[in-house]
């Protein structure tokens, strides 16, 4: 294998691909990059943790069409520091590659790409394109309410979920929920998966600003999701969502209409005396007398805040997890919110001042007056 490239370009592929390499693993080849340089001009790269694949494609000057295996760690930092706005990768027989950029040379020993495992083949049970730029924001919009523990595997995904009347996408951890709906222009073929927490946020990651559709391949157990010159190739977490619709209540005792910024800033200002997230000290809401006061105590003071609010001849005191309430607030992108409230004892929703175009629901937490 002898090839010519451009540095950046080279380095803006190994970073986006090194994101599907094991960072340590007892098969020394999954640390490493696939390189692949064809005859027609491309050279391929490949990072893959048989969880999750990666690949890449550019333009290279192909000298000698060839494969090998460099580790992502030595690579990636390698091409960082080259001095030159090209570099050359020659690679031997004994998959030795020499890579030589203005005055620099290295030298560094590669792995026969023969042990490499081959991405998952997607055949195209299923196809749509998306929006790139829609798909991200419900990723991100989402995301954070994964469970981060894998006691249950379903909740460590987010669900996608493909109908006539849109997409959606859900999140939720068992103490609290995210969902955000989009309208599609045509009808799709109704589809659902259960997409790893790591696997979006790669595809966020990747998806960066792009304008343009990702065309994604889905069978039961994979998915590809295919954009400029990047696949994506992920596994699917198998089984029954959770019947998320059944946990969101049906009635509600008061609906207040509140200023987005005004209830994250005061949130915000709640959160200044919590120092320990491993305690979790409620930030209480007493909404009464057309005002939400917004407080906290813990060992190293106290806060105490109001919001006034259309609200009246109703109270309620109720507490939650402070940083359960301002990831939600964080993503909101209306000016307004409309808050559901019953009990002490039942879940915040969090919704659009008007349609459903997201849900929050925040479980609260038990005051020590009650």
């Amino acid at each position: 294998m002898k090839i010519l490239c451009d540095c950046d370009r080279l380095h803006e592929a190994v970073s986006t691909v090194s994101r599907a390499v094991s960072g340590r693993s007892s098969l020394s080849v999954l640390e490493g990059i696939f390189f692949k340089a064809s005859a027609d001009g491309t050279l391929t790269l490949v990072g893959n943790d048989l969880e999750i694949g990666i690949e890449a494609t550019m333009e290279a000057t192909v000298h000698e069409a060839g494969e090998v295996v460099l580790n992502a760690k030595m690579i990636a930092g390698i091409v960082r520091a080259l001095p030159d706005q090209r570099v050359s990768i020659e690679v031997n027989d004994k998959h030795l590659a020499l890579i030589k950029s203005g005055s620099a040379k290295f030298e560094i020993a590669g792995i026969s790409p023969a042990e490499f495992p081959d991405l998952p083949v997607v055949e195209s049970e299923y196809a749509i394109a998306l929006p790139g730029a829609m798909l991200k924001d419900m990723i991100a919009k989402t995301i954070f309410a994964v469970a981060v523990t894998d006691n249950n595997p379903i909740l460590t995904g987010c669900l996608l979920e493909i109908s006539k009347q849109g997409l959606t996408m859900v999140a939720l951890d068992g103490y609290r929920m995210a969902i955000r709906r989009a309208e599609l222009a045509n009808d799709f073929e109704e589809k659902k998966m259960i997409i790893p927490e790591k696997s979006l946020a790669e595809l966020a990651r990747i998806l960066g600003d792009t304008e343009e559709d990702v065309n994604i391949l889905a069978t039961g157990r994979h998915a590809i999701f295919m954009f400029r010159n990047y696949r994506m190739v992920t596994r699917l977490i198998e089984g029954n969502y959770f019947n998320y619709e059944a946990a969101i209540p049906k009635d509600y005792e008061m609906e207040i209409a509140c200023s987005s910024k005004k209830l994250t800033d005061s949130i915000q200002r709640a959160s200044l005396i919590i120092l320990n997230d491993m305690v979790k000290s409620p930030v209480k809401f007493l909404v009464e007398d057309g005002n939400i006061n917004i407080s906290g105590t813990t060992p190293a003071g106290s806060v105490d805040d109001n919001i006034p609010v259309n609200i009246k001849d109703k109270s309620l005191e109720i507490g939650f997890y402070n940083r359960y309430l301002l990831e939600a607030f964080r993503v909101i992108d209306t000016d307004e919110v409309r808050l559901q409230l019953k009990a002490p004892t039942s879940p915040l929703v969090i919704l659009p001042p008007e349609g459903d175009g997201f849900l929050y629901l925040i479980l609260p937490l038990r005051l020590k007056t009650e």
